[in-house]
């Protein structure tokens, strides 16, 4: 590497480091972890069991906590099977967060440094790339899903081969697919299919069949990589909630709005800030709620819409422009609730459209580079750029004065944003909307940079207007989106110590049951897993449909408790409302009684063939004739035990039903079956061995196809460059022999 290249990349590696370390506030408290809602409810949790896993020398393929057990694995948001998870989560849950943000931040500030310098050819252009990519409110929201930006790290280096003005060769191709396929493990749908529509985008731009081509090998090769991930995600959807589809409601509520394109400007357009400076939750008045605000956060600063702007009537933003419209029209088209959305296979199980917003921000981040390349070049083109910024700040000002001052102007524009909005509901949101967008600061901060950025795009070009501009478009970036995340305790991120969890787990209960809980609290769904407590109960994106089946029977139609101690529930916990069983403790800031239920059996267990009929058990006779069982061995992942009974029978296993458990009896394979969240085994009479132990064929077999096209892959280049080697050999022999022709005779 020359030694400017080299000097460049370490500036782009500087720049993004210290952009990521901002982003993440990193560093920020003493005592502050950065905290958003969904934290305690899932990603804590999962950094914690994926701790766990590595310190007992194992990846963390299964629960036993989480519902009546769990394929972590294949679920996807653990990211299992991402090498880079295996050194991360060796830290305490907190850091190996932080430092998976901070690392894969950094990735995407020098991907999209590198990806901007390609197409600009100007490093002050990549250094406002970069800003944006690792600044930008399309990431800074969605840090508390840790999996989401381990994904977005790799989203510009996917793009960055297939970006050279001249179609890119085999070679290319082959890299973006390893890449992408490399994202898939990561654990991210949603971001994994953006980034390869995006790259199939790019690639279209080609003459067709050989565009095709590339398509074809890009998608083949990505499938491949990811397939180790990809596959055990796909079982798994087919058995869990997601199976059904989303309803309209869950699948749109993250669309697009008429308001989104204030939210590109101003950082703190629909949520004012608490006194520390960080969004205050209550005050937003977005449509739909905080969540739908960070998941269509998009904020990147007037000045960078400038750039933006500018570059946009450049030839080379042609594609990006295309790229640009393409992820835009995901969440508007999404916002009418077309029916053949809800229809499709894998499109009705992926929430938040808007999540395109993070194709969006880099397509701002390529168009700003563009623009900075061309700065003070054209003074023409210079109003372009003022347009853009016009257009942001028109449809903030109409905005405002609609909630201060024309009532029906804004409800008629929140209607098209949420179906059936009462009218108080609409009160509710003006009241909201109109301190947000009329409060001073940080208002009169970013208007002051949007003019500034206005004297700038009207200047010649200069050193110092340059630097002007990469200033102004960090300023606003560095200052605001960071703060919508606010820095917390590690308190209110994990629950172990609380009253309530300390509670429960002092009783050390085989396995847990809350009746009626409160939705956001110290016991809720992961938290008590995290903690070493098994609960029947459990979040997730793709919880097990049969899961969730039983716990609504447990808690809506189990009156006497016969399933509840069926399955081996000994604990139950109840809120503001009377104890079944014996109560053993109490937790009075949450109204919660803790009851022991002495009934409750011990799973695994026996019981006669004709308790279960029809594929139903009896539970009245398998509460009553339930014998106990030798258990051999009982790990995480096997199981072994020893029966004997002198007629056949049903064995009982409280381990939930998932295609990669191998039944056995006496070694021989045996087919176990679904019931009362775990499994039967039909077991003849006499003295058997019964064993179970976890063999995630899918991972392996994914595995397997990854290896395969691998391999096909690097043969297939290695020959093709050889035979493009043998014909440049050839056409020199041929030029040269016309070039110099044979000498006269004498």
């Amino acid at each position: 590497m020359r030694a400017g290249r080299r000097l460049t990349l370490i500036g782009f590696v500087a720049v993004s480091l210290a952009a990521a370390i901002i982003s993440a506030r990193i560093g920020v408290g003493s005592d502050g972890w950065l905290w958003n809602l969904d934290l305690p409810k899932i990603h804590y949790p999962l950094a914690s069991m994926f701790h766990e896993a590595l310190a007992e020398g194992r990846l963390p393929l299964w629960s036993d906590r989480l519902g009546m057990g769990f394929p972590l694995y294949a679920e996807g948001q653990i990211g299992a099977f991402y090498p880079p998870n295996w050194l991360i989560f060796r830290l305490d849950p907190l850091p190996a967060m932080d430092l998976s943000r901070f690392l894969h931040l950094t990735l995407a500030g020098v991907g999209a440094g590198l990806l901007a310098m390609r197409i600009s050819g100007s490093r002050a252009g990549a250094i406002v790339a970069i800003l944006i990519t690792v600044l930008g409110g399309a990431i800074v929201t969605k840090l508390e899903w840790w999996n989401l930006v381990a994904a977005y790290g790799w989203l510009p280096w996917i793009l960055l081969p297939l970006a050279g003005r001249s179609a890119p060769g085999r070679v290319a191709v082959a890299t973006s697919g390893v890449l992408w396929g490399v994202q898939a493990l990561a654990g991210h749908p949603n971001t994994w299919l953006l980034t390869g529509l995006a790259a199939v985008l790019l690639l279209l731009g080609r003459p067709f069949l050989p565009g095709v081509a590339r398509i074809a090998g890009f998608v083949v090769i990505g499938v491949a990589v990811g397939a180790v991930q990809l596959l055990p995600t796909l079982l798994l959807q087919n058995l869990s909630v997601r199976s059904l589809g989303l309803s309209a409601n869950d699948l749109f509520t993250s669309a697009s709005t008429p308001f989104d394109i204030i939210g590109l400007g101003f950082g703190n357009a629909f949520v004012r800030s608490d006194p520390d400076g960080t969004w205050s939750f209550p005050t937003t008045w977005y449509p739909d709620g905080i969540f739908a605000l960070l998941e269509a956060s998009a904020y990147v600063g007037l000045p960078a819409i400038g750039l933006a702007g500018l570059g946009l009537v450049h030839r080379r933003a042609r594609r990006w422009v295309l790229l640009g419209l393409v992820a835009a029209a995901i969440g508007i088209v999404a916002a009418f609730r077309p029916d053949w959305w809800q229809a499709t296979p894998l499109l009705n199980g992926l929430r938040s459209p808007v999540r395109s917003y993070l194709v969006i921000t880099l397509v701002i981040s390529v168009l700003a580079a563009i623009g900075a390349s061309r700065l003070g070049r054209d003074a023409g083109r210079g109003r372009a750029g003022l347009r853009a910024m016009g257009v942001v700040m028109a449809a903030y000002v109409v905005v405002a004065v609609a909630a201060r001052s024309v009532p029906a102007l804004f409800d008629w524009l929140m209607s098209l944003s949420v179906d059936g909005l009462p009218m108080e509901a609409a009160r509710a949101t003006r009241a909201n909307a109109v301190p947000a967008l009329t409060s001073l600061w940080p208002l009169s901060l970013e208007l002051a940079i949007g003019v500034a950025m206005g004297a700038i795009l009207l200047r010649r070009r200069s050193r110092f207007s340059v630097a002007a501009a990469v200033i102004a478009v960090a300023l606003p970036l560095a200052m605001l989106s960071p703060l919508a995340n606010p820095l917390r305790p590690a308190s209110d991120l994990t629950y172990a110590s609380s009253p309530f969890v300390a509670t429960l787990a002092a009783e050390a209960p085989r396995r847990v049951l809350t009746v009626n809980p409160p939705g956001y609290y110290s016991g809720m769904p992961n938290q008590l897993a995290a903690a070493g407590i098994a609960d029947v109960d459990m979040f997730s994106s793709l919880n097990l449909l049969a899961n969730d089946a039983m716990v609504r029977q447990l808690r809506d139609a189990d009156p006497d408790g016969l399933l509840r101690r069926a399955i081996g529930v000994d604990l139950v916990v109840t809120f503001d409302a009377p104890c079944p069983g014996r109560q053993v403790a109490g937790v009075p800031e949450h109204g919660a009684a803790i009851c022991r239920d002495d009934a409750s059996l011990s799973p695994p267990y026996w019981i006669p063939r004709d308790v279960v009929t029809a594929g139903q058990p009896d539970l009245v006779r398998v509460v009553a004739e339930h014998r106990e069982l030798t258990v051999v061995e009982d790990r995480l992942m096997s199981l072994e035990l020893h029966v004997d009974q002198t007629e056949p029978g049903w064995v009982y296993i409280d381990r939930a039903w998932w295609s990669g458990w191998r039944a056995t009896i006496d070694g021989a394979d045996v087919v176990a079956r679904s019931a009362m969240g775990g499994q039967w085994i039909d077991v003849p009479a006499g003295t058997h061995v019964i064993g179970l132990s976890l063999v995630p064929w899918d991972a392996w077999l994914g595995l397997g196809i990854g290896v395969g096209v691998m391999a096909t892959t690097v043969i297939w280049l290695g020959l093709a460059a050889r035979r493009d080697r043998r014909r440049a050999l050839g056409l020199v022999r041929r030029t040269s022999s016309r070039r110099w022709p044979t000498s006269p005779t004498h």
